[in-house]
């Protein structure tokens, strides 16, 4: 029997198993969504026991800003040791992933924060950079902040993601 010869209807039905088949295997694969910034592999849909999961559970906790909990975990980042800060809203959903570092060297933080810079402009598309003063990239995904603190008693950096419902858009 030639399947070529048979009647357009009768093709359908005998080639609508395979097709279905076909549908019912490719609809279970979800690609995983995509980490939120280069520091952490976690999406913006972590919960607090999947935060704890992926970081341990030795960490410190505060109020966040969001209405939620904050929580800090020791991290390096490009070989550099710092803090991770995940910061949930009231209704326990990661608003924001802030990476922090110290250094007693000021000219170390300019290079570090121009390395930062660099990249993201890479990553967004952008061509600016600033003063060491600080930068935001307003993107639809979610701003990213990065800042600068220079004092005679503090010389910090902070690198953070904001979630999209947090994030503002730039001013005119």
């Amino acid at each position: 029997m030639n399947i070529l010869n048979l009647k357009p209807l009768k093709r359908f039905v005998l080639f609508l198993p395979v097709l279905s088949a076909l549908l019912l295997c490719s609809c279970g694969k979800n690609t995983p969504p995509v980490p939120v910034s280069p520091f952490s592999d976690s999406t913006w849909e972590y919960t607090v026991e999947e935060i704890a999961a992926y970081e341990g559970t030795e960490c410190t906790t505060y109020d966040s800003v969001y209405g939620g909990t904050c929580y800090t975990y020791p991290k390096a980042y490009q070989d550099r040791q710092g803090t991770i800060k995940y910061m949930f809203d009231g209704e326990n959903r990661l608003m924001c992933i802030a990476w922090t570092c110290a250094s007693d060297e000021e000219q170390d933080l300019y290079g570090f924060y121009d390395l930062i810079e660099e990249s993201v402009n890479t990553q967004t598309g952008e061509t600016d950079t600033t003063s060491h003063a600080g930068h935001v990239w307003y993107r639809e995904n979610g701003n990213i902040v990065l800042s600068l603190m220079i004092t005679s008693d503090l010389k910090a950096l902070q690198y953070a993601y904001l979630h999209p419902d947090v994030s503002s858009p730039p001013k005119e």
